[in-house]
């Protein structure tokens, strides 16, 4: 404290930095001075000393405190919850929700809210205990938990409860310091208990980083969705994947799916359009790459070209076969002497069989199915000259020529039936020794012609495949196979071994068969397309929904036995297959995804909150937790809508 010297000088400079001076001299400061000094000394010395709290203040002063605890934690809660409502709405009219000095404002309204609703206490002992209440709570109370709630109105209450100097206050903090531990020791359960209640209702995230650990807010993508997204790119025309599409993961998978059917799903089920467009599309561009002309025809154009094809094809070999027997028939060849008789060998292991033609007949039952074959060419040898029956019922032989027997095995070719398996085998057996007898005696122009037949035969005759589909019906002009009909029996109902002997054929028939074989091709791809989208859904333009488990079933079926890779080569077959994961990978979900289909979930929690269920459970009154839930719902939806749009990426943005 200063002397009254000390103060005297200091009026007088005082005075005259201001340009008033109050006092002429000195010695009229310092006059004033002292009895001033002596005033404070006299009031000092009769004031009563300071008395202590006796009990019935200090119990008052308890009473106080617990009222001021209790109102703050109900009344105070209520006021400060209030107070953030109305705060939050002034600055987001203002205009200046989001600044700093909002914020600042929000808080003032807060604590407004919560003193205006705190008991305030009136005595001295009330007010200290109170004060060294705050002090406590302010050292223990976790700087995280969330302004609104029971800890953090008691501790901005008892704060702004006491107005009592801290020298004052630290008689009682000792006692205080007990009631308040014993007071946070009751309510350290509840308060927990409110405080996850709230953050769960309103959707409130905690973020508990591990120590030492960086927060980033892109995610590296796995290879397995690097690896998905690539495909989906690779195709023709190519699938844009969402994030859960690309990644698999369930709980991404859940929320794209739930969120589809809900108020902010546009996006979503936009991209669920396109996807499903998109794969349309990729069967229509594989139609396409086929060079196909008459896909879209129907199977009446596409058996059509198939068979004409085949018939072009076998006319040409059949004329050029007749060209060459005919060019040798007229030659000195064709008089060159065979004697039928001859045993030879054909055939190895187990099939070798070494017989003349004549030995080999006559070794044959007569007049049962098996023997059909054979019993024809021994009608055929009598009928041309080159055989005779001996009274046993057997064959004697004639003089022949290389001549003779080409005609007799021409006659001979085709009397098998291509679907009896005994017939074929005979027919076969009886050309190849004729061709052995006369292999030795013939001349270059009858080789030549005999290669001809046998390719003929080879292409057109010796497979059903091929001979059902250029042969009438027996005894009628009705085709073995109706033309609308080819694609289900040669490609549908075909193994992979005949599938693949039907395009050798038609690739080497010249450019009808190779265009026919085109016609196949897409005639499947339309075929794959029709059968995924066999089911009545359609999108929001008409457009047919492609069924995953139908789509994968029918290429699984042609896939199986390698019917897809023999029908487009494996390149194409590859794409079919990738077309076919893909349409997985948009429509379907992993075990254990867990959807809310029903929006039960959602209709109990509007349920509960109707009732006041809620406000109980989370120690908030009705009309307070509705306005929160306001609050909270416009922020849960921007965060919904963000993670929407992030949901359409498939892969993170790169930082």
């Amino acid at each position: 404290m200063a002397t009254a010297d000390e103060y005297a000088a200091w009026i007088v400079n005082n005075s005259a930095k201001r340009g008033t001076p109050e006092f002429d001299t000195v010695a009229q400061a310092y006059q004033l001075a002292k009895s001033d000094e002596n005033t404070a000394v006299t009031q000092q010395q009769v004031a009563p000393p300071p008395q202590q709290p006796g009990i019935g203040d200090k119990l008052v002063g308890a009473g106080e405190t617990a009222l001021t605890l209790a109102t703050g934690a109900t009344g105070g809660a209520l006021g400060m919850v209030g107070g953030v409502v109305k705060g939050l709405t002034e600055q987001i009219l203002s205009g200046e929700f989001g600044t700093p000095q909002a914020a600042k404002e929000v808080e003032r309204s807060a604590m407004r809210g919560s003193q205006a609703l705190t008991y305030q206490p009136r005595t001295q002992a009330g007010q200290e205990q109170v004060q060294a209440v705050g002090e406590f709570l302010g050292a223990v109370v976790p700087p995280v938990l969330p302004m609104i709630g029971a800890p953090g109105a008691i501790l901005q209450s008892v704060r702004s409860a006491a107005p009592v100097a801290r020298a004052t206050a630290q008689r009682g903090a000792a006692a205080a310091q007990q009631a308040a531990t014993a007071t946070g020791q009751a309510i350290a359960r509840p308060v927990q208990a409110a405080t996850t209640a709230v953050r769960e209702t309103f959707g409130m995230e905690t973020p508990t980083p591990a120590a030492g650990a960086r927060a980033s807010g892109v995610a590296a993508a796995t290879p397995q969705a690097l690896q998905r997204v690539t495909t989906a790119e690779g195709l023709r025309v190519p699938v844009t994947l969402t994030k859960g599409a690309a990644e698999r993961e369930p709980g991404q998978l859940a929320f794209e799916k739930e969120q589809m059917k809900g108020e902010f799903g546009a996006p979503l089920r936009n991209r669920a359009e396109e996807n499903n467009l998109q794969i349309l599309q990729n069967f229509d561009a594989a139609i396409d790459a086929t060079g196909a002309q008459a896909a879209f025809a129907g199977p009446t154009a596409i058996g059509s070209s198939v068979v004409n094809s085949l018939g072009s094809g076998y006319q040409a070999a059949k004329n050029k076969t007749n060209v060459a027997y005919t060019t040798a028939k007229k030659s000195p060849e064709s008089q060159a002497a065979v004697d039928i008789n001859t045993v030879v060998t054909i055939g190895r292991g187990d099939q070798e069989i070494t017989d003349s033609l004549i030995g080999y007949i006559n070794g044959k039952i007569t007049g049962v199915p098996s023997s059909a074959v054979p019993d024809t060419a021994r009608k055929l040898l009598t009928k041309m000259d080159l055989a005779e029956i001996d009274d046993s019922g057997n064959l004697i032989a004639k003089p022949a020529t290389v001549g003779k027997l080409e005609e007799f095995r021409k006659e001979l070719s085709g009397t098998a039936k291509f679907d009896d398996a005994v017939g074929l085998r005979q027919e076969t057996i009886l050309k190849k020794l004729i061709d052995a007898q006369t292999e030795p005696v013939s001349g270059p122009l009858y080789k030549e012609a005999r290669a001809l037949r046998t390719e003929q035969a080879r292409k057109f005759e010796n497979r059903a495949i091929v001979a059902r589909l250029i042969k009438n019906r027996k005894g009628m002009q009705d085709p073995q196979v109706a033309v609308d009909q080819v694609f289900q029996r040669s490609i549908l109902g075909g193994s992979p071994e005949e599938i693949t002997f039907l395009k050798r054929v038609l690739l080497t028939s010249g450019k009808d068969g190779q265009q026919a074989f085109k016609e196949l091709q897409a005639a499947t791809v339309q075929h794959i397309r029709d059968q995924s989208t066999s089911g009545v859904g359609t999108d929001s333009s008409g457009r047919p929904l492609v069924s995953p488990a139908k789509l994968n079933q029918i290429v699984s079926q042609l896939d199986k036995n390698g019917r897809l890779d023999v029908i487009f080569g494996k390149q194409e077959a590859a794409r079919m297959r990738d077309l076919n994961e893909v349409v997985k990978y948009v429509t379907t979900v992993p075990p254990g995804t867990l959807i809310n289909s029903s929006g039960t979930a959602g209709t109990l929690l509007a349920a509960i909150t109707e009732a006041g269920l809620t406000g109980v459970a989370t120690g908030l009154p009705l009309p307070v937790y509705a306005g929160i839930k306001q609050i909270a719902k416009m922020r849960k939806e921007g965060r919904t809508k963000a993670k929407i749009i992030d949901a359409l990426n498939a892969l993170p943005a790169q930082p």
